[in-house]
């Protein structure tokens, strides 16, 4: 006989799971990609270039060195590639029947947009719509690792509201307020231990939320060629209420009405609370003379937040807590510009992004592990207030090993991932 409260705890611990899964394209389930400019360095100097509008959300201090409203937007393309290999075991020497998965990190669109109000030579208000976090991992639905996860998605829409102040010559602040959006989907299998030509039902978890933040930011101008930038982005707690059903294949209901009358227990509403971390960022920004520039960026991030994970379910389960224990994180990046000529800026880029999964705790939802990005772009003037960029960032996966149960249930995946990941992005800044 199936048991109905165990499932339950298992279906609502994977959205707990989902919550810290990721295969973004920055550690965790962290996007990077925003700004074509970002991308261009491989994100190094962001906190202290203040080239445009988008350090509106990278440090708003940044603003004061803007002397004209600007309105800048970009478009990105990820397409990452990925594979996995190996075996599910539902007992000695026993494994799940199925494919490898395919490629199951999903190609995405995503756009950032910044704007920037000169209200005053000292004083700037700015506005940014980001992505910073993000995920699409959706396996065959044959795959061995079925029971443990099918798709994982996250959606994450910021909206930042901020303004800077220039103190003096040398030392400029801003801070923002942060309104942010986080809705997350997954689904599995669901194993039975009946006959599997009768189909395995599915799980389907979702829920959303939106909560708030904030950003602290400052820029100290050495001289007119050399700044260094501070950033502070606050945690951002979200109560997620949300729904899990499941879908019970025709032939299973027609073949065991019991089994299937036990499945509907799972229909129910749920909550967990999910913590995105607080990071902070140090940047430096040298023109080296009129053509040459370099810059650097170096970030620590408090993923050690999503240490346990509390599920609440409405329909009677007890109260069930995940264990994620992932670890803080470090992100480096080198970057150096070249303007070729008056209208044309070359970029180009390197940075380690460490990721906050170690081989004991990677899922089949969290296949994450440290990426090397390298990142090149150009920016052209088409007229003197109007700049069209470009920029294409190559990242390198260090692939890892796994061994983990996600419930009693669905057996030990054991097995290696691999991935790499292309992205490309256009965007253009307009100046009035």
């Amino acid at each position: 006989m199936i048991q109905r409260r165990s499932e339950a705890i298992a279906l609502m611990a994977a959205m707990g799971a989902l919550a810290a899964a990721g295969r973004a394209e920055a550690a965790g389930f962290a996007l990077r990609e925003g700004s074509t400019d970002w991308m261009a360095n491989a994100f190094a100097g962001e906190s202290a270039k203040a080239y445009d509008a988008s350090t509106a959300f990278t440090n708003p201090a940044g603003m004061v060195r803007l002397n004209a409203n600007e309105i800048d937007a970009a478009v990105n393309g990820i397409f990452p590639s990925a594979t996995f290999s190996g075996a599910n075991f539902v007992g000695p020497g026993v494994t799940t029947p199925g494919t490898e998965g395919g490629n199951p990190i999903q190609s995405a669109a995503t756009g950032a947009a910044f704007a920037v109000w000169n209200f005053s030579p000292d004083l700037k208000f700015g506005f940014a719509a980001t992505a910073p976090f993000a995920e699409r991992v959706s396996y065959s639905t044959d795959w061995v690792g079925r029971y443990q996860s099918l798709v994982s998605s996250i959606s994450d829409v910021n909206f930042t509201l901020s303004a800077a102040y220039r103190i003096n010559e040398h030392i400029s602040v801003g801070a923002g307020a942060v309104i942010d959006y986080f809705d997350a989907r997954l689904t599995q299998a669901i194993n039975i231990g009946v006959n599997q030509l009768v189909g395995d039902p599915v799980g389907d978890v979702h829920g959303s939320n939106v909560a708030a933040g904030f950003v602290l930011g400052g820029l100290y101008q050495f001289d007119e060629s050399t700044r260094a930038g501070l950033t502070y982005r606050s945690r951002i707690t979200h109560y997620i209420g949300g729904t899990q059903s499941v879908f019970i294949p025709p032939l299973l209901a027609a073949a065991s009405p019991g089994t299937a009358a036990q499945l509907g227990f799972l229909n129910s509403s749920a909550n967990t609370r999910i913590t995105l971390p607080d990071n902070v960022t140090l940047g430096f920004y040298r023109q080296i003379d009129p053509q040459w520039a370099v810059m650097a960026d170096v970030q620590w991030t408090d993923w050690s937040l999503l240490k346990d994970v509390f599920i609440v379910p409405s329909n009677g389960s007890p109260v069930t807590t995940l264990a994620e224990n992932w670890r803080n994180t470090w992100f480096a990046a080198l970057g150096v510009s070249y303007r070729i000529i008056p209208k044309l800026l070359l970029q180009g880029g390197f940075s380690y992004d460490e990721s906050p999964v170690t081989n004991s705790n990677r899922t089949t939802r969290i296949p994450d592990s440290d990426r090397y990005n390298l990142g090149i772009g150009a920016t052209y003037s088409v007229l003197p207030n109007v700049n069209l960029q470009a920029a294409y960032l190559h990242t390198f996966f260090s692939g890892g090993s796994i061994s983990n149960a996600a419930s009693s249930t669905s057996g030990i995946i054991v097995g290696n991932y691999s991935a790499s990941a292309n992205s490309f992005s256009l965007g253009a800044t307009v100046k009035f």
